[in-house]
């Protein structure tokens, strides 16, 4: 599920890597300067060489500096992408089975249907639709039943083996319904490696 993330983050840490080898080099090259000038002679000579020098060396930092912050970035999505994920999955109630769910319809809307959002789990290929609807069990019903997402349908359909999970509005702690669903859709990778096709409102 967490594949495209994965790949953003090796991207700052290669990146990083990439950058901090680049200011080896110029190290390297500072050292060397220090040491003998580039073979220079002649005061015209020692000033292209102290020029060089200190660009050598003010290129190294600035190449360590940038290592240093793709690596404390990369690090900072991780952290915080783990925090999203155990808070939404948190929310959410146990998966069941679409048959389960839709035998389950009359009991979840017996003070009405609810607020929410709902997660849609292919757990045969590890794919996730999630949506958002002031009448979630209405909705999940019609993805169901072959008048929601097209594909979530067709996977059903074809036989791979479904959950059901939902998340109140009124229960999660979000004041927005828009806010919880694209922090859903993050949480379970569904816009990078799932059905759906936007990141969320971002009304």
């Amino acid at each position: 599920m967490a594949d495209s993330r994965q790949r953003t983050h090796m991207h700052y840490f290669r990146t990083a890597a990439a950058l901090l080898a680049t200011g080896v080099v110029f190290l390297c090259l500072y050292s060397t300067a220090r040491a003998d000038g580039f073979g220079a002679a002649g005061a015209a000579g020692a000033a292209g060489a102290s020029f060089l020098r200190d660009l050598c060396l003010w290129a190294a930092i600035a190449c360590l500096a940038l290592a240093g912050f793709f690596v404390a970035y990369g690090s900072h999505l991780q952290h915080r992408e783990k925090n999203l994920r155990e808070q939404v999955w948190g929310l959410a109630s146990p998966g069941v089975s679409p048959q389960e769910f839709l035998a389950a319809r009359d009991r979840l809307t017996a003070d009405g249907d609810f607020t929410g959002v709902y997660v849609i789990h292919n757990a045969t290929r590890d794919l996730y639709y999630v949506g958002q609807s002031v009448r979630v069990v209405g909705r999940v019903t019609q993805h169901l039943t072959g008048h929601g997402n097209g594909d979530v349908y067709a996977d059903l359909k074809y036989g791979d083996d479904f959950r059901i999970s939902v998340v109140s509005l009124a229960q999660s702690g979000y004041a927005s319904l828009d806010a919880l669903e694209r922090d859903a859709i993050a949480a379970y990778d569904a816009y990078g490696r799932g059905y759906n096709r936007t990141r969320g409102n971002r009304n």
